[in-house]
């Protein structure tokens, strides 16, 4: 715990920048991250966002999507339906995450609407929209991997949603003992895992 709390101190900084930038996106960005974590379950979030920087030219119909995301990432032709019908949804997304303050809420109304998003996804998409407020873990493989690392759990399979809300609860619980926030916490596992923050 010690040495979390150390290395929070050296990059506490670049993480907080990161997550300032989130909250600042405008709505034609928040589309955007909303398409990543579309794409990136399974998949190589770095390829992700190459896609996406190409997708502006390529939501013009199906085939063209599908091709645009053949190389970046897997199961591109489901992805590809999912993607073209968030975008044709996108004004009632909007107008939801506009109206709805309470982040699990909005979370699991998310998860319930969008085809493609789960939990985790749902959590991803409004941390990188400024809309988690500290209450959302993102446990995708690296989290969940720290976690067992750190005895807080003994496997890494997410069973369902109820199992998810309890992994989620002993994030949380870790993170106010560390005095932490969650969305940092998540970007510090980032930085240690990868040498990096990224999204």
């Amino acid at each position: 715990m010690n040495n979390l709390k150390d290395e929070y101190k050296k990059h506490r900084q670049e993480i907080e920048a990161r997550l300032a930038e989130f909250s600042q996106l405008n709505s034609k960005e928040h589309v955007k991250e909303l398409f990543f974590c579309i794409l990136t379950p399974q998949s190589n979030a770095e390829k992700c966002w190459q896609a996406i920087n190409e997708i502006k030219n390529c939501i013009i119909g199906e085939n063209e999507l599908r091709d645009c995301l053949k190389s970046k990432t897997r199961f591109y032709k489901n992805k590809t339906k999912y993607i073209l019908e968030a975008n044709k949804k996108w004004n009632e997304i909007r107008d939801k995450i506009n109206r709805e303050k309470d982040p699990a809420k909005l979370r699991n109304w998310i998860a319930e609407n969008i085809k493609g998003l789960g939990m985790k996804e749902s959590s991803h998409f409004l941390r990188n929209v400024g809309k988690s407020d500290n209450h959302l873990a993102i446990l995708d493989r690296h989290i969940l991997r720290k976690m067992q690392e750190l005895r807080l759990i003994k496997e890494i399979k997410i069973k369902n949603k109820k199992d998810y809300l309890e992994k989620e609860k002993i994030l949380r619980e870790f993170s106010n003992k560390l005095n932490i926030p969650l969305d940092h916490l998540d970007l510090l596992f980032w930085k240690l895992e990868s040498g990096r923050i990224f999204k």
